[in-house]
This record gives C-alpha cells, sequence and structure tokens, in this order.
C-alpha cells in the first residue's frame, strides 16, 4: 500500500484547499481509481491523504486532475511506512490536537464510503486493524480525555475575547465541526448565539437564513465560521460595507477552503483567525499531555506488531496451503502417468513413517 498526505504540517491552508474535495468531488476521484484497484481518500480540515493500492505516478495523476494543480508539497510513504502512518492516524498521533477524537470518526467515514463504493478490495484488513488500534488507545490511556479539540479551540478564543458578554454569528452550524462548536458555546449564559443553520433544540436560540448573513455582521462581537463552501462566503468588500459600528470584532474560520477573506484582517477592528493560528495553543495542549503521548505511541507500536504477525502469519499459511496444493498434484500427475513409480513412492513414505 502507498500514502500520498498533505497536512498543516506541510502546507498552510492556502495550499491546502485546493485539494479539499467536497462530498461530490471525493466520490468522483474515488471513482477515477476503480481501475487502478484498492483506494481510500481522507480529506478533513487538516489533511488529505490517498491510501491507495496502484503506483505512485498513476496516483498523483488523479489528484492532479480532481484538483487542478499539481500535486506538490505531499509526502509519499509506501509499504511499512503507509501502514505505521495510517495506524499513528487512527491513534490521533498525528493531529495538530494528538489523541482529539475526530480523526478516527473521519477515518472510518472515509473508509466506510470507499468500501459501499467497492474500493476497499486488498485495504480491508489493514483499515479494520488501524481502526480498531485508535480504539484501543483511546480506551488503554487518558490520552483521549485530556486532549481538546479545534472545536474546544475555538470556544475557547470566543471565550476569551473582549467582554463575557457577547453577540456571536455561526455560520455553519450542521457539519461535524460546527455542531461540536454549538454544543461548546449554547451552555455559556453570557452569550447571544446566532446560527445559519437548522434548530439544535434549543427554544431560545436565534436562528437566520444563510442569504441574510451580512446583515447580521455588524451586531455581532465574533463571527465564526466552518463551513463546506468550495468559496468564500464572507468578501471583505462584503464585511467592509455592512460593518457600521466601529468596535473589535473576531472573525474566526475553521474551514478549509477558507470562508472569510484573509483581507478582512485589515479592516479597523477586524481581527481574523484561520485554523493554521490555532496551531500554537494545539502545541501548548500537546505539551501538558506528554506521558500520554508516550504511552499512545507504545500502544500504537505493539498493536503495529501484532498486525504485522497476524499478516505474516497468513502469508504462511497461504503459502504452505499452496505447496500441500502443489504436493497433491504432482502425486496425482505420477499416479496417471507413471503408476508403478507411483507406489514405489507410496512405499517410501510408509518405510520412512516407520523408521
Amino acid at each position: 500500500m502507498n500514502c500520498l498526505s498533505i497536512n498543516y504540517k506541510l502546507a498552510p491552508v492556502s495550499h491546502r484547499k485546493a485539494f479539499a474535495f467536497p462530498e461530490g468531488k471525493r466520490t468522483q476521484l474515488l471513482e477515477s481509481f476503480r481501475p487502478l484497484g484498492g483506494c481510500v481518500l481522507v480529506s478533513t480540515c487538516n489533511r488529505t491523504e490517498l491510501y491507495f493500492l496502484c503506483n505512485r505516478r498513476q496516483a498523483e495523476e488523479k489528484l492532479a486532475l480532481a484538483a487542478g494543480l499539481p500535486v506538490e508539497g505531499f509526502a509519499f510513504f509506501t509499504r511499512q511506512d503507509a501502514v505505521e502512518h495510517l495506524f499513528r492516524l487512527a491513534a490521533g498521533l498525528e493531529s495538530m490536537l494528538i489523541g482529539e477524537d475526530e480523526i478516527l470518526g473521519q477515518l472510518k467515514h472515509s473508509y466506510e464510503q470507499a468500501r459501499q463504493l467497492g474500493l476497499t478490495q486488498g485495504l480491508d484488513t489493514l483499515f479494520q486493524a488501524a481502526i480498531a488500534c485508535g480504539k484501543r488507545v483511546r480506551s488503554e490511556t487518558k490520552i483521549s480525555s485530556l486532549a481538546c479539540s479545534v472545536a474546544t479551540l475555538a470556544a475557547n478564543q470566543v471565550f476569551h475575547f473582549g467582554k463575557p458578554e457577547k453577540t456571536v454569528l455561526l455560520i455553519g452550524a450542521s457539519g461535524q465541526i460546527g455542531t461540536a462548536v454549538y454544543k461548546n458555546l449554547q451552555c455559556r449564559k453570557e452569550l447571544t448565539l446566532w446560527v445559519t443553520s437548522r434548530s439544535h433544540g434549543r427554544e431560545e436560540q436565534r436562528t437566520l437564513p444563510y442569504e441574510n448573513r451580512y446583515q447580521c455582521l455588524d451586531g455581532a462581537d465574533v463571527i465564526l465560521c466552518c463551513t463546506a463552501s468550495p468559496h468564500t462566503i464572507l468578501t471583505v468588500q462584503g464585511v467592509k460595507e455592512h460593518l457600521r459600528t466601529q468596535k473589535e470584532r473576531l472573525f474566526l474560520d475553521l474551514s478549509v477552503p477558507p470562508d472569510i477573506d484573509s483581507e478582512v484582517d485589515s479592516l479597523p477592528g477586524c481581527r481574523r483567525v484561520g485554523i493554521d493560528d490555532l496551531r500554537w495553543a494545539a502545541e501548548e495542549n500537546n505539551r501538558q499531555k506528554q506521558h500520554e503521548i508516550e504511552q499512545a505511541e507504545k500502544l500504537t507500536r505493539l498493536c503495529l506488531l501484532e498486525y504485522q504477525a497476524d499478516q505474516a502469519a497468513r502469508q504462511y499459511a497461504a503459502e504452505m496451503d499452496g505447496l500441500e496444493l502443489s504436493l497433491r498434484q504432482s502425486f496425482y500427475a505420477l499416479r496417471k502417468e507413471d503408476p508403478a513409480a507411483f507406489l514405489q513412492a507410496i512405499k517410501e513414505c510408509f518405510q520412512k513413517e516407520e523408521l
């Protein structure tokens, strides 16, 4: 197996966004691999990774065609290195926030999507073992309980910005990250929360049509975006035209590609924070749980060794089955072609057993 990966360690969001495929485009990309063998695509806000059985050149051609750009800045893993990377990814050890749970769910979803398309032949056992490893690491260490998520980091940015009482406009509350952000914010009574999504069961929640997002900017202290839009949903010109009140505002953008024009940061009183800007907070969180990271590393290595041993045993059993079949075929051929020689061979076998 091989893996091509572009992630927050290798490239900024400005480069990663071209390879952040929406759901429909993911299916198209996966389907393009059908003549080439098994393939699983993992696409999140922090990474795009392709696991495949064909050669590297073929995979890069498919990726480049889907993105409309050359495949540059990607890491390439092959064979055991690719297997180890997948296990570490499932365990949360490759995440910006080490130990976070979201990546395991995203990995399960990616595998299931490829499986339903019939594209996991040759990859099923590996992905099932990696997902099992991720579950085991989280149940046998405290790495997950001590971890926070991107949604938690974003909520903390909101809590610590300006005065305690503030108005928050949440655009994109129905996705995985948006739902998690909403849960972090809705329990704080000092916040007035507006969302551009369906009701989450809170009667006093204020909702508004997505088309009216610009009209609500002036009254908001924090604007938080986490949609799956393939293009910018808040342009610098649109924001500028709708801000009438002079005050400090925080624009939080958790999307890849970005939802908020980077030039918004140049407007008076406006500060834009993108997902890559949260990395410093993630690194501090990671430093505080170093012991649990070490335990998770050890357990991941153990899971990897167990998988490799199981694969070696399967291969040995298959080879023994093949050898047995070959011997049977040779005996049958000998019996048919030279019965006398066949009987002599049988006698010699019995004589050896008696000895």
